[in-house]
């Protein structure tokens, strides 16, 4: 009985493993299945399931290389739509929240040497990308030059001075 159960969650996959060696039985077996699959839902049953299928191969007799396992592609569709239902639900300021849970915890993990790799593999950034942080350490420099440099280029420290202050 227990280990009905368990098999039962693999979807056949271990009947499949026990009559490898006979494979006229499982075509018998799943002849009658898809009959009878049809006689309850019907032609329109298997052409909703084409079109949701997500492994088209090249050719009519290939195969993908490896075995995709379709209860982790289910998995990771599942987290995406989830992902993008929590995104609709909730509001911004928590969604930051999150964010940055999510990255203290991978500074905790992983270091400051991840995030350091990271910057080292982009290969471009925004135009006119700059973070608050450095519009401020601009500003500041800029207003300390202009206190500093007397005449007209004075008048040149406080504009970059402006232009920084948001």
């Amino acid at each position: 009985m227990i280990s009905a159960r368990e098999n039962a969650s693999y979807g056949g996959q271990a009947r499949a493993q026990r009559f490898f060696n006979r494979p006229e039985m499982l075509k018998e077996w799943s002849s009658r299945g898809g009959k009878a699959v049809l006689e309850k839902y019907g032609r329109e049953y298997f052409v909703e399931l084409r079109r949701l299928r997500k492994h088209y191969p090249k050719y009519k007799n290939s195969e993908p290389a490896t075995r995709p396992n379709w209860r982790r592609e289910a998995a990771i569709e599942n987290g995406r739509l989830g992902g993008i239902r929590r995104a609709e639900l909730l509001s911004p300021e928590c969604l930051k929240a999150m964010a940055r849970e999510g990255g203290l915890a991978t500074l905790e993990r992983y270091g400051n040497e991840h995030f350091k790799e990271i910057r080292k593999k982009r290969r471009y950034y925004k135009k006119g990308y700059i973070t608050a942080r450095t519009k401020a350490r601009v500003h500041r420099e800029a207003l300390q030059n202009a206190k500093e440099t007397p005449g007209p280029l004075r008048y040149l420290w406080l504009a970059v001075a402006n232009n920084f202050s948001s």
